[in-house]
Protein backbone atom coordinates (compact mmCIF):
# COMPACT_ATOMS: atom_id res chain seq x y z
CA UNK A 1 0.00 0.00 0.00
CA UNK A 2 2.89 2.49 0.50
CA UNK A 3 3.57 2.84 -3.33
CA UNK A 4 -0.40 3.86 -3.68
CA UNK A 5 0.14 6.50 -0.58
CA UNK A 6 2.57 7.66 -2.53
CA UNK A 7 1.44 8.29 -5.46
CA UNK A 8 -1.80 9.74 -4.35
CA UNK A 9 0.50 12.26 -2.22
CA UNK A 10 2.15 13.03 -5.76
CA UNK A 11 -1.01 12.91 -7.83
CA UNK A 12 -2.19 15.61 -5.26
CA UNK A 13 0.93 17.58 -5.15
CA UNK A 14 1.21 18.33 -9.28
CA UNK A 15 -2.38 19.04 -8.90
CA UNK A 16 -1.89 21.34 -6.38
CA UNK A 17 1.23 23.05 -8.50
CA UNK A 18 -1.26 23.36 -11.45
CA UNK A 19 -4.07 25.11 -9.71
CA UNK A 20 -6.69 22.23 -9.96
CA UNK A 21 -8.81 22.45 -7.27
CA UNK A 22 -11.06 19.62 -9.16
CA UNK A 23 -8.31 17.01 -8.62
CA UNK A 24 -7.64 17.84 -5.16
CA UNK A 25 -11.36 17.78 -4.09
CA UNK A 26 -11.09 13.89 -5.69
CA UNK A 27 -8.07 12.75 -3.33
CA UNK A 28 -10.05 14.14 -0.16
CA UNK A 29 -11.99 12.26 2.16
CA UNK A 30 -15.34 13.75 2.52
CA UNK A 31 -14.66 14.07 6.14
CA UNK A 32 -10.44 14.45 6.07
CA UNK A 33 -8.94 15.63 9.12
CA UNK A 34 -5.88 18.07 9.13
CA UNK A 35 -4.07 18.81 12.03
CA UNK A 36 -1.84 21.90 12.13
CA UNK A 37 1.06 22.55 14.37
CA UNK A 38 0.20 22.86 17.76
CA UNK A 39 -3.20 22.98 16.73
CA UNK A 40 -5.75 20.98 19.13
CA UNK A 41 -8.49 21.56 16.95
CA UNK A 42 -8.20 20.53 12.97
CA UNK A 43 -9.56 21.34 9.98
CA UNK A 44 -12.43 18.61 9.75
CA UNK A 45 -13.77 18.16 6.40
CA UNK A 46 -12.73 19.06 2.69
CA UNK A 47 -14.81 22.13 1.98
CA UNK A 48 -12.48 23.53 5.02
CA UNK A 49 -9.42 21.93 3.20
CA UNK A 50 -10.01 23.29 -0.02
CA UNK A 51 -10.56 26.69 1.53
CA UNK A 52 -7.56 26.76 2.57
CA UNK A 53 -5.94 25.07 -0.57
CA UNK A 54 -7.56 27.74 -2.55
CA UNK A 55 -6.42 30.73 -0.56
CA UNK A 56 -2.50 28.80 -0.83
CA UNK A 57 -2.99 28.47 -4.74
CA UNK A 58 -4.06 32.60 -4.76
CA UNK A 59 -0.86 33.08 -2.80
CA UNK A 60 1.04 31.67 -5.73
CA UNK A 61 3.58 29.69 -3.65
CA UNK A 62 5.82 27.55 -5.12
CA UNK A 63 6.37 24.05 -3.78
CA UNK A 64 8.92 21.35 -4.26
CA UNK A 65 8.92 18.06 -2.72
CA UNK A 66 12.18 17.12 -0.81
CA UNK A 67 11.04 13.62 0.72
CA UNK A 68 7.92 11.55 -0.06
CA UNK A 69 8.32 7.79 2.31
CA UNK A 70 5.36 5.58 2.21
CA UNK A 71 4.85 3.58 5.80
CA UNK A 72 1.84 1.18 5.02
CA UNK A 73 -1.18 3.76 4.09
CA UNK A 74 0.91 6.79 5.65
CA UNK A 75 3.55 9.30 3.85
CA UNK A 76 5.99 10.96 5.52
CA UNK A 77 6.15 14.21 3.44
CA UNK A 78 8.51 16.99 3.40
CA UNK A 79 8.56 20.17 1.15
CA UNK A 80 10.06 23.51 0.47
CA UNK A 81 7.76 26.42 0.22
CA UNK A 82 8.73 30.11 -1.25
CA UNK A 83 6.41 33.40 -2.39
CA UNK A 84 7.27 36.85 -3.26
CA UNK A 85 5.65 39.35 -0.80
CA UNK A 86 4.84 42.64 -2.38
CA UNK A 87 5.06 45.43 0.33
CA UNK A 88 1.19 46.71 0.23
CA UNK A 89 2.24 50.65 0.69
CA UNK A 90 4.06 50.58 -2.39
CA UNK A 91 1.91 50.39 -5.76
CA UNK A 92 4.95 50.28 -7.85
CA UNK A 93 5.21 46.99 -10.61
CA UNK A 94 8.63 46.28 -10.04
CA UNK A 95 8.81 46.87 -6.66
CA UNK A 96 12.12 47.39 -4.67
CA UNK A 97 10.85 46.40 -1.19
CA UNK A 98 9.63 43.36 -2.02
CA UNK A 99 10.30 40.31 0.07
CA UNK A 100 10.79 36.26 -0.40
CA UNK A 101 9.39 34.01 2.17
CA UNK A 102 11.21 30.68 2.04
CA UNK A 103 9.93 27.84 4.52
CA UNK A 104 10.13 24.18 4.89
CA UNK A 105 6.75 21.83 5.69
CA UNK A 106 6.80 18.58 7.04
CA UNK A 107 3.86 16.28 7.41
CA UNK A 108 2.00 12.66 7.89
CA UNK A 109 -0.62 12.07 5.24
CA UNK A 110 -2.92 9.00 5.55
CA UNK A 111 -4.51 7.55 3.27
CA UNK A 112 -7.67 5.26 3.13
CA UNK A 113 -9.93 3.95 0.00
CA UNK A 114 -7.45 6.15 -2.18
CA UNK A 115 -7.99 8.88 -0.74
CA UNK A 116 -6.62 11.74 1.75
CA UNK A 117 -8.17 11.26 5.23
CA UNK A 118 -5.87 12.70 7.90
CA UNK A 119 -2.94 15.20 7.49
CA UNK A 120 -0.92 16.14 10.82
CA UNK A 121 1.78 18.43 10.56
CA UNK A 122 5.18 18.84 12.59
CA UNK A 123 7.68 21.54 13.16
CA UNK A 124 10.13 19.56 11.02
CA UNK A 125 11.49 16.58 9.41
CA UNK A 126 12.80 14.78 12.00
CA UNK A 127 9.82 15.19 14.18
CA UNK A 128 7.27 13.27 11.42
CA UNK A 129 9.75 10.81 10.54
CA UNK A 130 9.66 9.66 14.23
CA UNK A 131 5.96 9.95 14.66
CA UNK A 132 6.38 7.49 11.94
CA UNK A 133 8.76 5.37 13.86
CA UNK A 134 11.44 6.23 10.86
CA UNK A 135 15.25 7.21 11.89
CA UNK A 136 16.19 10.63 10.17
CA UNK A 137 18.95 10.23 8.74
CA UNK A 138 20.25 13.49 8.81
CA UNK A 139 19.72 14.45 12.40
Amino acid sequence: MSQAAVDLLLRGYRAFVAGDLDALEHMLDPEVEWIGIGEVAAIADRADVLGVLRDRVAEQYQVTVDRCIGVGDDVVVSMRFSRVELDPTDDRPLQSRRSFLVGRYAAIVTTRGGRVARVVEYPHLAGALAAAGLEDENP
